[in-house]
């Protein structure tokens, strides 16, 4: 089971990956309808595949742009006429959102990502039977509370991804996106807990691994809030030279905020720095983040926000807050008063 909640993290790890790569390309929309693309289950390559043609047949629920307009059929088509298909109700516009673009590298870097994101549903589907089998057999039931948390958090994401195809990337719903991601990475580390044991920790200080933890998770969701303002300005035209100074003045929280993740990172971190095995990699990890993590903000701010450095930005920021999650988790030990 153990290795089992590691590949459904490693595939999460992926997601979150793929979908900061969605983000990057601006492919969000590549496939404007949820959970099928341009009403196909496999997306088209080419422009022909979404332009309406006479003579062609087209299934219920296909879609065509026409006259800059996304069309869905309303029934079995055989085109003849698309002005009188169009009267006679045949085809009727999509009224989710107004966006009629085809773009292939944009459709099946969006396809890849929702491709990914269905893949996940199988571990986290075999993962709940396995601790409905261990809750029977061993009367273990934590690991089936945590395996229950981490399918809802699937589905609400899913639920989420389609409300944000249907609202043409409403800008919040993105950042909730995220976060139901990260949500999803809780619970296999809770799950992974209640088959495991806790590590000794003497030294560790819970109450500023807490704190170091929330300060972390909040710089993450000040970084999506962030990143939204960059997908506005890019939609605005602005150039990207121009991104830095054109951000609102609340971006510069975000930026002073890497040094308050600093911070709280070291002071937990600190009293463990002898530490062997488990507790040493845990706090290895953690600087080791910290470090390429506070990097990448720089090399944003100097050479003018790379698209590539934002995929690793988000990860190297996930990835602090899922070793800070796991420490609180498996690290057990007493508040000391030196």
């Amino acid at each position: 089971m153990a290795r089992l909640i590691r590949i459904a993290m490693a595939m999460t790890f992926l997601v979150i990956l793929a979908g900061s790569v969605v983000r990057m390309t601006g492919s969000g929309m590549g496939c404007p309808d949820w959970p099928k693309c341009f009403g196909l289950l496999i997306p088209p390559t080419d422009e022909s595949e979404v332009t309406w043609k006479m003579g062609e047949s087209y299934d219920e629920g296909r879609m065509v742009i026409e006259q800059d307009i996304l069309w869905v059929a309303q029934e079995l088509v055989v085109a003849e006429d698309f002005g009188q298909e169009r009267v006679e109700g045949k085809w009727m516009p999509y009224d989710r959102h107004d966006y009629a673009i085809f773009n292939p590298v944009h459709t099946w870097v969006e396809f890849v990502n929702r491709l990914l994101g269905a893949l996940t549903g199988i571990p986290a589907l075999l993962l709940f039977l396995f601790a409905v089998r261990r809750g029977i057999r061993k009367r273990q039931w934590a690991p089936f509370a945590w395996a229950l948390v981490h399918l809802v958090c699937l589905a609400f994401v899913a639920w989420l991804g389609k409300k944000v195809v249907d609202g043409n990337l409403i800008p919040f719903s993105i950042t909730m996106h995220m976060m139901g991601a990260i949500a999803i990475l809780i619970s296999l580390i809770g799950m992974m807990r209640a088959v495991g044991e806790p590590t000794a920790a003497p030294r560790l200080k819970r109450t500023l691994l807490w704190i170091a933890t929330s300060v972390a998770l909040a710089q993450v969701v000040m970084g999506t809030q962030v990143r939204e303002q960059i997908d506005l300005l890019h939609q605005s035209g602005v150039l990207r030279s121009d991104w830095i100074v054109s951000l609102p003045e609340w971006w510069k929280i975000h930026r002073t905020g890497s040094w308050a993740v600093v911070l709280t990172q070291f002071l937990w971190m600190w009293p463990l720095r002898f530490s062997k095995g488990s507790v040493r990699r845990a706090v290895m990890m953690s600087l080791g983040l910290i470090g390429l993590q506070f990097l990448s903000g720089i090399l944003f701010v100097w050479i003018e926000m790379p698209a590539a450095l934002q995929p690793v930005h988000l990860l190297l920021a996930i990835g602090l807050v899922t070793v800070n999650t796991w420490s609180l988790f498996f690290l057990k030990g007493e508040l000391e008063s030196e």
